[in-house]
C-alpha cells in the first residue's frame, strides 16, 4: 500500500491539477477567440465610444492625461485611465497585469494585452525601485503601493502597444483639449489646479519653476494641460509630489528628493506610450 505522505504521489496530484487548470484556461481562451471572430469589432464604433467616454466630463478628460518630470523635462502622455477606456471600447480583448518578481531593490510587474479577434498578444514589463537613496528597502505597505503602481503602468503600456496608436492618438488629443477647455474657463481651471496643488504642499513658486514661466498669468492651455497631467500622475502613483515639484521630503518616506525641472513640456514620444 502506498504511503499517502510519499512526496512522489503529492507531485503527481499537483501536476494533474495544473494540467487540468491549463486545459480549462485554454478552452476558455479558444471560446473567447471564436466568439470574437463571430462578432468582429467596428472601428467606427470604437472611435465614437472611446471619444464619448474620454471627453464625457472635464474630470474624466483630465484623468486621461499624465505628465512626468524626466531628465529636466516634462513628458506628457496618455494615462492608465485612458488605457482602460481604450481597452473597454476596443472589445474582443483580454488585459491584465501582475507582479512577476521582487528582489532586494526592484519589483517587476508584467502587463498583458491579448487581442482575441486578431490573436495578437502583447507583453510589457515595468521595474520600480523599492529602496531609498540610502539603499534601505521600503516598508511592506510602501512596497505594495509601488507594486500596484508598476502593475498599472505595465497594463497601460501593454494596452497602448496592443491597440495601434493611429486609433487612439486623436482620442488623447481630444481629451487634452476637453481637460483644458476654452479661454473663458482657463482662469478658473488654473485657479482650481493651483488650489489643489497647494493642498498637497506645493507652492506657487514650485509650480512656476516646473512650468518654466514667470507668473501665474502665463499659465495657458499647454501649461494647464501639463499641470492636470502631473496631478493625474501623482494620483495614479506614477510619480510623487517630491519627484514632480521637488518639494520637501516627508519624514520617513524613504523617497529621494529630486530637483524641480525647469524646461517646457515635451510631447509624448511618437513610438507609443512611454513607460514610467
Amino acid at each position: 500500500m502506498n504511503d499517502p505522505n510519499f512526496p512522489a504521489e503529492r507531485e503527481v496530484v499537483a501536476t494533474s491539477d495544473q494540467s487540468l487548470i491549463a486545459n480549462i484556461s485554454r478552452a476558455e481562451i479558444d471560446q473567447q477567440i471564436a466568439t470574437a471572430r463571430a462578432f468582429p469589432r467596428s472601428l467606427n464604433r470604437f472611435m465614437n465610444e472611446c471619444m464619448n467616454m474620454a471627453t464625457l466630463t472635464e474630470q474624466v478628460a483630465a484623468d486621461c492625461i499624465y505628465a512626468l518630470p524626466r531628465d529636466g523635462k516634462t513628458i506628457e502622455g496618455p494615462s492608465a485611465r485612458l488605457a482602460e477606456i481604450v481597452a473597454s471600447a476596443w472589445g474582443n480583448c483580454r488585459a491584465g497585469s501582475r507582479i512577476v518578481s521582487e528582489d532586494a531593490e526592484f519589483v517587476t510587474a508584467q502587463g498583458v494585452f491579448h487581442d482575441l479577434e486578431r490573436n495578437v498578444s502583447i507583453t510589457y514589463e515595468v521595474r520600480r525601485r523599492i529602496t531609498d537613496r540610502s539603499g534601505r528597502r521600503f516598508k511592506p505597505d510602501m512596497i505594495a503601493v509601488t507594486g500596484n503602481a508598476a502593475c498599472s503602468i505595465a497594463l497601460r503600456n501593454a494596452v497602448f502597444k496592443g491597440v495601434p496608436k493611429a486609433f487612439w492618438s486623436a482620442i488623447y488629443d481630444a481629451a487634452k483639449q476637453a481637460a483644458v477647455g476654452d479661454v473663458k474657463t482657463i482662469a478658473n481651471k488654473r485657479a482650481d489646479a493651483l488650489a489643489y496643488l497647494q493642498k498637497m504642499g506645493v507652492t506657487q513658486e514650485q509650480v512656476l519653476a516646473v512650468l518654466g514661466i514667470a507668473g501665474v498669468e502665463d499659465i495657458g492651455a499647454d501649461q494647464l494641460a501639463t499641470l492636470r497631467g502631473l496631478i493625474t500622475a501623482i494620483k495614479d502613483g506614477d510619480t510623487t509630489v517630491d519627484h514632480a515639484f521637488g518639494g520637501p521630503e516627508p519624514a520617513g518616506s524613504g523617497k529621494p528628493r529630486v530637483a524641480a525641472p525647469r524646461a517646457k513640456p515635451k510631447a509624448e514620444p511618437a513610438e507609443g506610450a512611454p513607460s514610467a
